[in-house]
């Protein structure tokens, strides 16, 4: 009876083992998509920046830029 209750206790034991893995690989997943949006945003916004710092003080920045809007 002993040994019985002791299997039991065990295979719960390895199921619960087993749910936290696979809840811990579900939040990496999720933690990796949000690190690449947030380099995306990241990637985005300093884009936008530079393009405002070289309109406000490259006039050649211009005509490159509507160049290029032409092709």
């Amino acid at each position: 009876m002993k040994k019985i209750f002791k299997f039991i206790l065990f295979i719960l034991g390895f199921k619960y083992v087993i749910k936290l893995m696979d809840e811990n690989v579900d939040i990496k997943i999720q933690i990796k998509k949000l690190r690449n949006e947030l380099a995306n945003l990241e990637t985005e916004d300093l884009e936008n920046k530079l393009k405002e710092f070289f309109k406000k003080y490259d006039p050649k920045f211009k005509d490159q830029e509507e160049n290029q809007e032409d092709f």
